[in-house]
């Protein structure tokens, strides 16, 4: 067996690409390693013909567009159940969010219009509503609302092949690598009865429904792998590896080998990882920290459970607004937030409020020139307290259910807190006079990511009840590094000794004023990187589910003495590639059996 199965495959590279073996890269969103054969997959796509119908025959094209909705409704409602079954009510609801798009009363009167008005025949008149949606969703600026578009493809393309009563498909093979340019919910969900082995996508994020699906499935996933299907043909050997994002065709003997000796780690390690759910995420010397979880959607509410996770110390808000592309009401938000407190009481959920600007405009918002620096966060909500006020009532309500914490986004200065401060009391009072239920007494804490707050945190102390570190942020504004921008992406450096002094900071400013403070940025979900942060100081960690159990194996390999040893010497280094240097060797002799998977570039 080799030693380190990662070290192993890195250098075999230039006798791999004389034999033909091609790797490209892409990121990886459901963890674990898939070697098998590949299979291509078109999807399934309809289009309609552009067909003009008689002005009497206007009335017949509308009832056969409705039959087709019923046919697709029922369809949608059998995937639903069994979801249900599977993976819980909450992922079925993916299916019904789907069935509500069919029953949309503005897309039944647009396709009626161009029924009668324009003489279109159902499928075309259809099509064209549905394209005309779908275009305005996959240009907008935001990367959650482009995935959302392809929900609506899912929907558009059953439509069509009920108006065309074709019937549907089911020639997916056992056991296979599924390669495509894109999946649906419905898709993978449907595939998982044949075993399907992974999936490597050319489009897709970590927020894609398909990706929530595999993760909750088990399935190793690979997606943003851009044009990578139009490559394969479909029976190459194919390794999928879903923690670095990898996808290796053809690949050698040497190659096979090594994967093979990485995934045997893998599944052994699998074993050994349930045991760690019931176990505190307690270093050898005592001391324990609160292990907490990223969310982002409903669906995501069952991998508290499965992983451990003692509560949420980041609950995404915006994605519930996002998903829908408008403004959503406090009863809405009132059920999703009790659903998440159901979920995670006697344990906290962190509601972080609605986070707009950045890379996350609202579709009414204007372009700015540097939107990162610009109208974003706490600033959206002080301006438009329409946004923001059914949402603290909501929060204030579903607070009955268990502990909540509110958590504020891009503060940037002491006067943002105290005037929404100003605006709970107002919440507290407008509940009170509508009586009501509520709960009062939640803790109000700041996100920290802009360096000038990390450096005065001391003056926020008296006015908030906990700091959560956001590292992504505080790396680029502390780098003057735009992380979203190609030109410059490998400048950021979420591990430059710079960002851990702020986060040091931070964690003596919360000890010194007896103040929780955590971090739910992606280093975070990193087990080489955890040890470090616990060393810095940090009592809290909040990270992606799928990546719980083995931060949590990685805090139980050491001692908090150790730790702070580590980080002493990290922040003595010069440079981002030296503290990751000796992050990698760390791993490697504290927890060897994730230095595999977890070590690397960056």
């Amino acid at each position: 067996m080799p030693e380190d199965p990662a070290h192993s495959i890195s250098e075999l590279s230039d006798e791999r690409a004389a034999a033909g073996e091609r790797m490209v890269e892409g990121v990886g969103v459901a963890p674990g390693i898939a070697i098998g054969t590949a299979m291509v997959f078109a999807g399934e796509s309809f289009r309609a013909s552009k067909r003009r119908v008689d002005g009497d025959e206007a009335e017949e094209e509308l009832a056969r567009f409705e039959r087709a909705v019923q046919r697709a409704e029922r369809e949608l409602n059998k995937i639903a159940t069994f979801a249900r079954e599977k993976l819980g009510e909450s992922s079925a609801e993916i299916f019904h969010a789907q069935t509500l798009i069919l029953r949309d009363p503005e897309l039944h009167d647009d396709v009626a219009a161009l029924i009668r008005d324009e003489n279109y025949g159902a499928d075309f008149a259809a099509q064209t509503v549905f394209d005309h949606i779908r275009q305005r969703m996959a240009g907008s600026q935001s990367e959650y609302l482009r995935e959302r578009a392809n929900d609506l493809v899912d929907v558009q393309n059953r439509l069509l092949r009920n108006l065309q009563q074709s019937k549907a498909f089911a020639r997916i093979e056992h056991e296979r690598i599924v390669v495509a340019e894109n999946l649906t919910a419905a898709d993978i969900l449907l595939f998982s009865r044949r075993n399907i082995l992974g999936c490597a996508l050319d489009f897709g994020g970590p927020t894609s429904h398909v990706s929530i699906m595999a993760r909750a499935l088990g399935v190793p996933a690979v997606v943003s792998l851009h044009g990578f299907s139009q490559t394969v043909e479909g029976g190459e050997t194919i390794i999928l590896d879903g923690f670095s994002g990898r996808v290796t065709l053809n690949p050698t003997e040497e190659t096979l080998a090594a994967y093979r000796e990485r995934d045997a780690v893998y599944r052994r390690g699998l074993e050994a990882r349930q045991e760690l759910v019931p176990l505190p995420a307690e270093t050898k010397d005592g001391h324990r920290i609160a292990l907490r979880a990223n969310v982002e959607l409903e669906e995501e509410l069952p991998l508290l459970q499965r992983y451990g996770a003692e509560g949420i110390g980041l609950f995404r808000t915006e994605m519930l607004l996002l998903a829908k592309g408008r403004p959503i009401d406090e009863e809405e938000q009132l059920a999703v937030y009790q659903s998440a407190l159901r979920a995670t009481r006697p344990h906290p959920t962190t509601f972080r409020l609605i986070d707009l600007g950045g890379d996350k405009l609202l579709p009414m918002a204007h372009r700015e020139h540097n939107p990162f620096l610009g109208w974003r966060g706490i600033r959206i909500l002080l301006d438009k307290p329409d946004l923001l006020r059914p949402q603290l009532r909501a929060i204030l309500r579903a607070a009955a259910e268990g502990p909540a914490r509110i958590l504020l986004p891009m503060v940037s200065a002491l006067d943002e807190v105290k005037r929404f401060r100003a605006l709970m009391d107002d919440a507290v009072a407008s509940l009170e006079r509508d009586g009501l239920a509520y709960e009062a007494d939640v803790d109000v804490g700041i996100m920290v990511e802009v360096p000038s707050v990390a450096l005065t945190l001391d003056r926020f102390a008296s006015e908030v009840d906990f700091f959560s570190i956001g590292s992504n942020d505080l790396t680029q504004f502390t780098l003057a590094v735009d992380r979203g921008n190609d030109l410059v992406a490998n400048r950021y450096a979420e591990l430059h000794p710079a960002v851990l002094s702020l986060i040091e900071l931070t964690a003596k400013a919360g000890a010194r004023h007896g103040i929780s403070v955590s971090l739910c940025g992606e280093m975070a979900s990193n087990p080489r990187v955890a040890p470090l942060l616990i060393g810095l100081g940090l009592t809290e960690l909040s990270v992606s589910p799928a990546f719980l159990l083995d931060v949590k194996r990685a805090i139980r390999s050491c001692s908090k003495k150790k730790m702070t040893a580590l980080a002493e010497v990290a922040l003595e280094q010069p440079d981002a590639q030296s503290v990751i240097t000796l992050l990698n060797t760390w791993l490697r002799e504290h927890v060897p059996e994730l230095a595999a998977f977890f070590d690397g570039d960056s």
